[in-house]
């Protein structure tokens, strides 16, 4: 079966892209110089990404600058959602970054940390699985393309002139900054702000999403515990007082996991409530941009940003339907086992838990709507319909 993965396992990939932007959400002890050079990188990024996400929004405040073309105003409102769904998430993350960090501790401490206990638990079948991790891969290597394509086709085109064909400065993003770029120094300095901008954009959306996936999938994973648990227990009436204590300790330990998941709602609800309004947006733009693109080699990389998207959407609705389906098996638990074998007090107190683990755990975007493959299904059809309308407007 493998090494059982620990809590640190769980965490990583979260973390990891939290720490390449120099913010470590742990605060993990290091050297000092260290702590420095991220807290400068996280310095130079935040900077980039506040002067970035400025211009773009300036740029589209300017109308002329994309009036009367189609796919420039596509690619602009692209590049505007893309941007808002990350600053978004940025604010809410750092808001209830004390939060999040606190229920971690706390998930870390119920966490069974020896192998025996982590054999119980089964925790492996919790971790992060393949097709989640390959698509976080996926996205990735696909966002490191499009942010290192220009430079290295620029610098290709040049080669092959061999000196003598100008220089194409191409960038990342079309937004014109407040400088001129092209020119050597001023296109060094634009790329390192461009990299670093898309870097932010991009580990934020990805990290905010990952830490929700880690946590929920944790609390998934004592709900199914806790109805394995439940489920082999036979109960009898000469041993009514050791029946009646672990009915009581499997009560505490059901709260405690509510109150953990009410922490998540807390902590994600505001940041799923704007991720909703600007997936559907971003997967919009991104489809009719492709349309009017067709099979280039542009084209090909919003058709493959559009699939990155719609995966990293469905990966935040699986963990939210599996956190409903989990924590509803405690319920089904109890009413399978043997609770007709005890006590006339057993029976009683087996109640409270039906009644208490009847309702579903589940991850709400500020009651807005509840996350889960049915919302997964609706986001992509509504997505659709807008798309349609806006192809018959703008091709009107």
């Amino acid at each position: 079966m493998g090494e059982h993965r620990s809590f640190e396992n769980y965490t990583y990939m979260a973390g990891i892209m939290f720490k390449t932007l120099g913010y470590d959400l742990m605060d993990s002890p290091r050297p000092r110089w260290q702590k420095i050079l991220m807290r400068g990188y996280f310095i130079l990024c935040m900077v980039s990404n506040f002067y970035e996400a400025s211009m773009v929004t300036l740029r589209l405040i300017q109308w002329d600058s994309v009036e009367g073309s189609a796919s420039k105003i596509m690619r602009q409102a692209l590049q505007f959602f893309y941007m808002f769904s990350a600053q978004a998430k940025f604010v809410t993350f750092m808001i209830y970054r004390k939060h999040l960090r606190v229920l971690c501790n706390n998930l870390k401490d119920v966490y069974p940390h020896e192998e025996q206990c982590q054999k119980k638990y089964d925790v492996n079948t919790f971790y992060l699985s393949r097709t989640p991790r390959y698509i976080v891969y996926f996205y990735y290597a696909l966002m490191l393309l499009m942010a290192l394509g220009p430079l290295f086709q620029s610098c290709i085109m040049y080669l092959i002139g061999f000196g003598k064909a100008e220089f194409s400065y191409l960038r990342i993003y079309p937004t014109r900054l407040g400088f001129d770029s092209e020119n050597p120094f001023g296109y060094v300095v634009t790329y390192v702000i461009d990299l670093t901008y898309s870097q932010f954009i991009v580990n934020v959306s990805l990290g905010t999403d990952l830490w929700m996936m880690c946590t929920t999938s944790q609390i998934s994973m004592h709900f199914a515990y806790l109805a394995k648990v439940l489920s082999s227990h036979i109960p009898n009436r000469k041993r009514e007082r050791e029946d009646c204590d672990f009915l009581v300790n499997l009560v505490k330990k059901h709260q405690l996991m509510l109150r953990y998941h009410e922490d998540v709602n807390t902590v994600f609800g505001l940041l799923l409530a704007s991720n909703l309004f600007t997936t559907a947006s971003l997967l919009c733009c991104t489809a009719y941009y492709t349309v009017v693109q067709g099979f280039n080699m542009e084209g090909i990389s919003y058709m493959m940003l559009f699939v990155s998207v719609t995966a990293q959407f469905y990966m935040v609705s699986l963990h939210g339907q599996m956190l409903q389906d989990w924590s509803t098996n405690v319920a089904l638990a109890a009413y399978e086992h043997k609770w007709y074998e005890g006590s006339l007090r057993y029976k009683k107190e087996i109640l409270f838990i039906m009644a208490q683990a009847q309702r579903p755990a589940e991850i709400s975007a500020k009651g807005i709507i509840i996350i889960s493959l049915e919302t997964f299904k609706t986001l992509i059809r509504i997505t659709y319909q807008f798309f349609m309308v806006i192809r018959q407007t703008v091709e009107k």
